[in-house]
């Protein structure tokens, strides 16, 4: 398709990132990527934060007059490129760019018709499943620092409604045969939510928040353990699901996020099981294992798709190995 003689593609690589801005509707944007407002007052849209864990109350907004937004419960706003930033968790303003160019080929400066949804929180429906192939899912990936191969293992395409439109996404199941979610841009669950457990008959368990920091440690040889078994909570709310997981014998080892929740969760383990020994000393710095991997990822181009597993486990922190 062209636009004056320009191929579209062109054209949008051509634009900056005050452009981009001037030129594309935040509530588009949105509504491109499968977030409905829950409300609008004249000019303002009012969304569930997509940026933060999910809320009972719309306290996101969106100014379509101004075309900025603003997160009330995060006290922080701004214009589409800072939005973009912090959906693809990337504060490489050229590689965000380029990620909404390349994943919005139908993104048109025109503002929706944007349908409102009574219950915001439901409507996803699957319509189908398959092998994980959508050059667009898979440059998503890339650019977080894990191979074609690594997430074809352990992960699916899932193909979805949501609010009559079509979308697609990468797909990590849980233990109930719920899915969890994720594209560029959008992080669900289809119901139920629960963990995911991986059993490969070790005598070691090895536990993430997300499946995206599973995935990075595959990427990260001078972590791999052998004789693990695997626990994804997809989500620290999940905690108290997981007990029968945390209280088999044999040591734990955490690799959770350096925040609040996972500082949280981290204790709890420690508090109530023993031998745990705690990771993310060794990412220190990093907001997580992922954050740990895109800001090392120059050492993949010297790595195997798939490490092979380290016959001697990585050397604890020292007093990381705590007994209750």
């Amino acid at each position: 398709m062209e636009r004056n003689g320009t191929p579209a593609g062109e054209k949008r690589k051509a634009m900056n990132a005050k452009q981009i801005n001037q030129s594309y509707e935040i509530v588009a944007f949105l509504a491109q990527n499968g977030f409905r407002p829950a409300s609008v007052k004249g000019s303002n849209y009012w969304y569930i934060s997509m940026i933060r864990e999910p809320e009972s109350r719309a306290s996101f907004k969106v100014d379509t007059r101004k075309n900025l937004w603003y997160d009330h419960a995060l006290g922080v706003g701004g214009n589409l490129i800072d939005l973009a930033c912090r959906l693809f968790q990337n504060s490489d303003v050229k590689e965000v760019m380029r990620l909404i160019t390349d994943g919005l080929s139908s993104f048109h400066p025109q503002k929706p018709e944007v349908r409102l949804r009574q219950d915001v929180s439901s409507g996803l429906r699957i319509t189908s499943e398959g092998i994980l192939g959508h050059g667009y899912l898979l440059r998503y990936l890339s650019s977080r620092g894990i191979s074609d191969e690594v997430v074809r293992r352990y992960c699916i395409q899932v193909n979805y409604e949501n609010g009559g439109r079509e979308y697609n996404a990468i797909g990590f199941r849980n233990r109930a045969g719920g899915i969890e979610i994720r594209s560029v841009s959008f992080k669900s669950c289809i119901a139920p939510k629960d963990v995911s457990y991986i059993d490969n008959s070790g005598n070691k368990l090895l536990i993430f928040e997300g499946f995206m920091d599973f995935l990075s440690y595959w990427m990260l040889p001078e972590f791999q353990i052998s004789d693990a078994n695997f626990l994804i909570l997809n989500s620290t709310s999940q905690l108290k699901r997981a007990h029968e997981f945390l209280a088999a014998p044999g040591p734990k080892y955490l690799f959770l996020d350096n925040d609040k929740a996972g500082f949280e969760t981290a204790a709890y383990i420690k508090h109530n099981y023993p031998k745990v020994i705690d990771m993310a000393v060794m990412y220190a710095g990093c907001k997580d294992l992922n954050d740990f991997l895109t800001q090392n990822q120059y050492l993949n181009d010297q790595r195997p798709a798939v490490a092979p597993v380290r016959k001697k486990r990585p050397e604890a922190p020292e007093n990381a190995f705590r007994t209750f």
